[in-house]
């Protein structure tokens, strides 16, 4: 992101007077606020999103003096490595806005064999969310549930193994395994060679 692109974003953001669904600011002074966990596992669920800790709401969006951006970003890249899973790789940077610094994270949307993406702590049902509007919303028990059928059958045995040939095969194995397919399912195998 550029500097010009978050500048923009925050001055949305002045005008609507709160967040968006695709960007949450939190007051991160302090240190990283723990509701962030749930803000990141909300827009992996959704379609990915913008996260700004340091600007701080209840002032118009003013940056707030994050004292150290470096260990806030540090810290922002371990909480989305250890403590959600799948864990998250999203593009964090350092920025100047207003004379102060302030962390931009980029957090991308998960694929939805991947999903639901939750926080560890709280488990898989009361850990995973999603973004409605400008908030963060509890998955129910059944969503998550969708979402693990929605992953699908892997179908990684249906690939080559990799530097491999037809000459690899056992022709013995082979011809085991033809004719016990053609018992078992003729109608699908009789015409195959």
């Amino acid at each position: 992101m550029l500097d010009a692109e978050l500048a923009e974003i925050v001055a949305n953001l002045r005008v609507l007077g709160t967040d968006v669904a695709d960007v949450e600011v939190k007051n991160s002074r302090g240190g990283l606020p723990k509701s962030l966990r749930e803000t990141l596992s909300a827009f992996s669920n959704t379609r990915g999103g913008v996260v700004i800790p340091g600007p701080d709401e209840g002032r118009g969006f003013a940056p707030a003096d994050l004292r150290d951006a470096a260990k806030i970003a540090a810290d922002l890249g371990s909480m989305c490595s250890s403590e959600l899973e799948p864990p998250l790789r999203p593009l964090i940077g350092i920025h100047q806005f207003e004379g102060e610094q302030v962390v931009v994270a980029e957090i991308p949307e998960l694929d939805p064999a991947q999903r639901p993406c939750y926080y560890i702590g709280a488990g898989m049902t009361k850990g995973s969310l999603v973004r409605v509007s400008d908030g963060d919303r509890r998955l129910s028990a059944y969503e998550v549930q969708v979402m693990l059928s929605s992953r699908g059958q892997p179908r990684d045995d249906e690939q080559a193994v990799p530097g491999t040939t037809i000459e690899d095969l056992v022709p013995a194995s082979v011809d085991a395994l033809v004719a016990r397919l053609r018992t078992s399912r003729p109608y699908a195998f009789k015409d195959l060679d």
